[in-house]
C-alpha cells in the first residue's frame, strides 16, 4: 500500500514524464562540464492566435527564420519593447506568445556524454524542441526545469534549439499576482554534461549540531545514477564494476576538515541513494550576522580516477520552532524584514548579480535580515548571494495567484510540480530559513497537499502559509502568518500562541506619504518569544522601463513624467523607489530594525554629576556590543559641549550600561534642553542607527528674572494690546490676530486657524477617493465672530472670542479662542476647533501664522531633519535643525517644541508640543500644528491608539501656542 507521499511523488513523476524534468539539485558542477546558451538569439512575437499558428512550424529544419530578429536572451520581451507590459493578469485571457530559435555548438568530446538543457526560467510555458525533435513542455513561470537531451544533440556540430513561450496557459495564474506579467526565457539557459553511464544526479545536506550546539554532523545523502545496461534476463541483479564515493569538507580557506570514501556496489540500470556523514568539530556557525560557508565537495570515482564531481556551499544552520520559539541554532532570532520581487525598471525580471548584490547590501545598511520572496523562488544566484553575504530567506511556492482554481482536483498537479520544483532547487542553501505555500489563500486540500510534500522533501525547515494565523491550524503548518494587523491585535495573538509568528506582511508603504505604524506593530510583536518578526510590504517600487513610450492617459501613472517608465498606484509601494533610492520609509525602516539603540529616550541626572549610566539595548541575536563603536556628544540647544566614544560589552538580546560623561553640565541654563547624541556603528563601518537621550536635570535653574511690562489695550474697530515694545492688533468682526510687531518692526501678519490642506495620495485613500474628489476648500471660508470678550486683571490682557467659519451649506466649523497677553510680552493662544465637514477626518489642526517676508531663516527644537507623523518618527532625532524659508531643508511635517523665524529686523518663536508644516510654495506661512493625523497605511487607517482627527464625534480639535516676539539682539 503506498503512503501519502509515495503518491505525491507519483504524481510528480506522472505530470513530469509529460513536461520538463525538474532541476533536482542545486548542487554546483565543475566548470568545464556547463556549456552557457545565453546570448543573441532569434525572436518573433506572435501578438494574435492568427499570428502564433503562421509559426507554429518555426521549430522544423529548413525553417525560413527571416522575419525573427536578434534579442537578447535572458530577457522578457515586453521589456525589450516588443509589446506593452501588462500589470497583473490578462485581459479576456489573450496574450501574445513569444518563438525563439538559437543555433549553437557544444564541445566535441561530449559525444559520449549525459546532457541536460537547464532553463532558470520561463514565463509561463515553454515548449522545447531541439533539432526538429520536440522535448516536452514546462508549465510552471517561477520554477527551473531541466531536459536530458542525450543522443539529442550533435556534439562539436551546430544545433538549433526551438523554444514557444506562452503566457496564457490553463494554469498560469497560479504565477499572476499583484505585479507586472512578463513573458519571455528570462533566466539563464544552460548545458551540463557528465558521464552517460553514471554520474552524481543529486546531493542534499543537512547539519544536525549536538545539544550545546558546539559539534556538528554534516549529514550527505547523493543520488547516484547508474544507466548501464542490465545483462542478465528477468529480475536478477546484473553485475558490474564497483565505484567509490569520497565527500570532502573544507573551510572557506580551503582548509580540509573531514573526509569520507565509501565503496559502493554495482547497482545496473538503477539509481541509488547514498548516505555518509561527517563530523566538524566547532565548526563556524551560519547565520545573517556571521555567514560563514564551508565547501564540500562530491566526488564520484571509477577506478580510482575521478569522473564526476558536484560542489556545494555548505552552512551549519540548524532551525527549530520547539516551544512557539523561532530558533537557528539554538538561539531565538528575530526576523527584520521585507518582501521582494525579482524585477528592476532597465530588465524586468532578468535581473543579474549587480541587481542582487545591490538590493542586499541596501537592505543590510537598513538594517533588514530577513527578505520574503514575493510570491515566488527567484533566480537562484540571488539564493546564493544571500547565502554568502548574510540574509535569511523565506522561499514560496508559486500557487498564490490560483485563487478559486486551488478548489478543483485537476490542478493538484500543478500545485505539487511548483512545489517540488521550489524545494528541490534551493534545499541546500542555508539562507533559506522556511518555506511558504502561497499567498493570502484559503486552506484547500491541495494546499495540504503541497505542505505535506514540501514537509516529505524538507523535514529540516517549517512551513507557513502567509495570510493564515488560526490557532487551529494543522500541525504541519508549523508557524502562523497573519498580514496587517493592528499593533493590539499581534500583542494578544502572541502573547498566547504555541506556534511561532512571522507577519509575513505587515506594514504597506504607499508612494513616500503613509507607511504608518511601522515601530508599534514591530514592538507589539517581538516582545513576545514567539513573535518571531515580519515582512515589510515592499522593498522597491514596481516599475518597468521600455524604450517605446506609455500609451497615453492611463490613470494613476506615478513616473513623475518619464514617458517611458511604467509605474501606477498599484506598484507604487516600495521603500526605496524602483532605481533603488531611498525614501523616507526607507529610513524608518533603518531605525525601527535597528539592532543597537539606547533602551531609554529620557533620562534624569543631577549637575555635578561625573556621569550617567545609559541602558544600551543589543538586540542582536548573535553579536555582541563590544563589536560597536558609540560614537556621542552632549549637546544644549544646537551647541555642542563635550563629544567622545567608546563601547561596552554586552550579550545579544540584554541590556547594558554605557558610562556618558557629564562634566560639561555642571551649570545649566534656564530654557535650555540638555540631550546626547548617540551613533552606533558596526565592525565594517557602517552606521546601524543614531539617537537621542534627552537629559533632564534634575535641580531646575533660576527662571530669568524680567521686570514686567505696562500693558495698555486700545479698542475701536480694531483692538490693540501693548507690552512694552511689544503690539498685537486683532480685528474683533473676525475674532483674530492681524498683526504682531517689536519697536514698530511689523513681524507676524495673520493668525489663523487651518484644518485642512491638500490630501496626500496616502491619505486620500483613507478619506475615500469620491469623498476626497467632492471635498470642499476648507480654508475657503467666510468668518464671522459671535462673541468678543476682552478683560484686564492681575497683569494680563485676556481675549476670550467664538468665530463661526462657514464654507458652503454642507462644510462649516466654529472655534473658540482664548488669547492671552502676558507682563513678558508673549502671547498665549487657546483654541478648539469644532467642524461640521463632509469629509470624515481631517488631516491636520492648528493655526497657520503669517510672517513678514523678510524673516528668511527657520529653525526649530524637535524631530529632525526627516518628516515625523505620530505613527512615523523613529528616523528623526532630537536637536535644533533649520534652513532657508521655502527650502528642502525645513519643508514638510516636523515634530517640534518650539520654532523661530528670524530675520535682519528680528523675529520671533513659537512654543507648541506638536508639530509644523512649512511648504516650499508658500515661505512665508507656517502651520503650527496641534495633531497631525496619524499615516495610514495604503488604505488603512492608523490605528486608534494613535490620533485620527475624526470629524464626526461631536468633539473639539484643540490646541495651544505661546508666541515671543524677538529683536535682533
Amino acid at each position: 500500500m503506498k503512503t501519502p507521499l509515495h503518491l505525491f511523488l507519483s504524481l510528480v513523476m506522472i505530470f513530469g514524464a509529460t513536461m520538463a524534468r525538474a532541476q533536482t539539485s542545486a548542487s554546483t558542477v565543475i566548470p568545464d562540464t556547463t556549456f552557457s546558451l545565453n546570448g543573441t538569439w532569434q525572436f518573433a512575437l506572435a501578438a494574435t492566435g492568427a499570428e502564433a499558428d503562421a509559426l507554429a512550424d518555426f521549430h522544423k529544419p529548413g525553417f525560413n527564420g527571416e522575419n525573427f530578429t536578434p534579442s537578447p536572451v535572458p530577457s522578457n520581451w515586453s521589456v525589450l519593447g516588443y509589446e506593452e507590459p501588462v500589470y497583473r493578469g490578462f485581459k479576456d485571457d489573450k496574450a501574445g506568445e513569444g518563438f525563439y530559435l538559437h543555433d549553437f555548438t557544444p564541445p566535441k568530446n561530449w559525444n559520449d556524454k549525459r546532457v541536460l538543457l537547464h532553463f532558470g526560467g520561463v514565463w509561463s510555458s515553454a515548449e522545447v524542441w531541439l533539432n526538429g525533435v520536440r522535448l516536452g513542455r514546462h508549465d510552471s513561470g517561477y520554477t527551473s526545469f531541466s531536459f536530458d537531451i542525450t543522443g539529442k544533440f550533435k556534439a562539436g556540430e551546430s544545433n538549433r534549439l526551438a523554444v514557444r513561450v506562452r503566457q496564457i496557459t490553463r494554469e498560469y495564474k497560479f504565477d499572476v499576482y499583484d505585479d507586472w506579467t512578463l513573458g519571455g526565457i528570462y533566466r539563464d539557459v544552460s548545458l551540463e554534461a557528465m558521464p552517460q553511464k553514471r554520474w552524481i544526479d543529486s546531493v542534499v545536506v543537512q547539519t544536525v549540531f549536538d545539544d550545546l550546539f558546539r559539534d556538528a554532523d554534516l549529514r550527505v545523502r547523493a543520488m547516484v545514477g547508474d544507466r548501464h545496461k542490465n545483462t542478465l534476463p528477468g529480475n536478477y541483479p546484473s553485475p558490474g564494476e564497483s565505484y567509490d564515493l569520497r565527500v570532502t569538507l573544507s573551510t572557506n580557506e580551503g582548509i580540509e576538515i573531514a573526509r569520507q570514501q565509501l565503496t559502493v556496489p554495482a547497482h545496473t540500470a538503477t539509481d541509488r541513494e547514498l548516505r555518509l556523514t561527517l563530523r566538524a568539530q566547532s565548526p563556524r556557525h551560519w547565520n545573517a550576522e556571521t555567514p560563514y560557508l564551508y565547501n564540500l565537495r562530491v566526488d564520484l570515482l571509477e577506478k580510482g580516477e575521478i569522473t564526476h564531481t558536484r560542489t556545494e556551499r555548505v552552512g551549519f544552520r540548524q532551525i527549530s520552532t520547539d516551544g512557539g520559539v523561532f530558533r537557528i541554532n539554538g538561539q531565538a532570532v528575530k526576523l527584520r524584514g521585507v518582501n521582494r520581487h525579482d524585477e528592476h525598471p532597465d530588465v524586468g525580471r532578468a535581473t543579474t548579480r549587480k541587481h542582487w548584490l545591490q538590493d542586499i547590501t541596501l537592505m543590510k545598511v537598513a538594517n533588514i535580515n530577513f527578505i520574503r520572496l514575493a510570491h515566488y523562488t527567484p533566480t537562484r544566484g540571488f539564493i546564493e548571494l544571500c547565502d554568502e553575504l548574510g540574509m535569511y530567506v523565506g522561499n514560496e511556492v508559486s500557487i498564490g495567484g490560483a485563487g478559486d482554481l486551488m478548489y478543483d482536483p485537476s490542478f493538484s498537479a500543478a500545485a505539487l510540480q511548483r512545489a517540488h520544483e521550489t524545494v528541490v532547487r534551493d534545499i541546500n542553501s542555508p539562507s533559506i530559513v522556511y518555506w511558504s505555500v502561497g499567498n493570502e489563500d484559503p486552506l484547500t486540500s491541495i494546499h495540504m497537499a503541497s505542505v505535506k510534500l514540501v514537509k516529505a522533501l524538507d523535514p529540516t525547515r517549517p512551513v507557513l502559509l502567509p495570510w493564515r494565523w488560526e490557532e487551529w491550524l494543522p500541525p504541519e503548518i508549523d508557524m502562523l502568518a497573519p498580514h496587517y494587523w493592528h499593533p493590539r491585535e499581534y500583542d494578544r495573538l502572541a502573547g498566547r500562541a504555541n506556534r511561532p509568528i512571522i507577519t509575513t506582511e505587515y506594514t504597506h508603504a504607499y508612494g513616500t506619504d503613509g507607511f504608518g505604524g511601522l515601530e508599534a506593530r514591530w514592538r507589539e510583536l517581538t516582545k513576545h518569544p514567539a513573535g518571531a518578526g515580519g515582512a515589510i510590504w515592499l522593498w522597491a517600487d514596481q516599475g518597468i522601463k521600455t524604450p517605446v513610450q506609455k500609451p497615453k492617459g492611463k490613470s494613476g501613472d506615478r513616473s513623475d513624467g518619464d514617458e517611458y517608465m511604467r509605474l501606477d498606484s498599484a506598484g507604487w509601494d516600495g521603500i526605496v523607489d524602483a532605481y533603488r533610492n531611498s525614501t523616507r520609509d526607507y529610513l524608518e525602516t533603518k531605525a525601527v530594525y535597528a539592532q543597537v539603540y539606547p533602551a531609554m529616550d529620557k533620562i534624569t541626572f543631577t549637575p555635578g554629576e561625573a556621569s550617567a549610566r545609559i541602558p544600551i539595548q543589543n538586540d542582536y541575536d548573535f553579536t555582541d556590543l563590544d563589536t560597536v563603536k558609540i560614537a556621542w556628544s552632549i549637546r544644549e540647544d544646537e551647541n555642542e559641549l563635550a563629544c567622545g566614544s567608546g563601547s561596552i560589552s554586552g550579550q545579544p538580546h540584554s541590556v547594558s550600561a554605557f558610562k556618558l560623561p557629564l562634566e560639561k553640565l555642571k551649570t545649566i541654563h534656564a530654557g535650555k534642553t540638555y540631550y546626547a547624541w548617540f551613533i552606533f556603528t558596526g565592525a565594517d563601518g557602517a552606521e546601524i542607527t543614531r539617537k537621542a537621550v534627552e537629559l533632564v536635570p534634575l535641580a531646575k535653574p533660576s527662571p530669568r528674572i524680567s521686570t514686567p511690562l505696562k500693558l495698555t489695550v486700545s479698542q475701536g474697530e480694531s483692538v490693540t494690546v501693548t507690552a512694552g515694545g511689544a503690539r498685537y492688533v486683532f480685528d474683533p468682526k473676525i475674532g483674530r490676530l492681524v498683526s504682531a510687531a517689536l519697536h514698530d518692526k511689523t513681524l507676524i501678519t495673520d493668525l489663523r486657524p487651518v484644518i485642512w490642506r491638500k490630501l496626500d495620495d496616502s491619505e486620500v485613500s483613507v478619506v475615500g477617493r469620491r469623498a476626497a474628489r467632492e471635498a470642499s476648500d476648507l480654508n475657503r471660508y467666510t468668518a464671522s465672530a459671535t462673541t468678543w470678550d476682552v478683560t484686564e486683571e492681575n497683569g494680563r490682557v485676556a481675549i476670550h472670542a467664538k468665530v463661526d467659519y462657514s464654507i458652503d451649506e454642507k462644510n462649516r466649523f466654529a472655534t473658540t479662542y482664548d488669547y492671552e497677553i502676558g507682563a513678558d510680552g508673549g502671547l498665549e493662544v487657546r483654541y478648539e476647533i469644532l467642524p461640521e465637514v463632509t469629509v470624515p477626518c481631517v488631516p491636520i489642526v492648528g493655526m497657520v501664522v503669517q510672517s513678514a517676508p523678510e524673516l528668511g531663516a527657520i529653525r526649530w527644537l524637535g524631530l529632525g531633519p526627516d518628516n515625523a507623523y505620530p505613527n512615523k518618527r523613529s528616523a528623526p532625532i532630537l536637536g535644533v535643525w533649520g534652513g532657508a524659508a521655502g527650502s528642502a531643508d525645513v519643508a514638510g511635517t516636523k515634530a517640534m517644541r518650539w520654532l523661530e523665524r528670524t530675520g535682519a529686523m528680528g523675529g520671533f518663536r513659537i512654543s507648541n508640543v506638536g508639530y509644523f508644516e512649512h511648504d516650499t510654495s508658500a515661505p512665508d506661512t507656517v502651520r503650527i500644528l496641534s495633531g497631525v493625523a496619524a499615516r495610514p497605511e495604503k488604505g488603512r487607517k492608523a490605528d486608534d491608539d494613535f490620533p485620527q482627527l475624526a470629524t464626526g464625534a461631536g468633539k473639539p480639535l484643540v490646541g495651544s501656542l505661546k508666541i515671543e516676539l524677538k529683536g535682533n539682539d
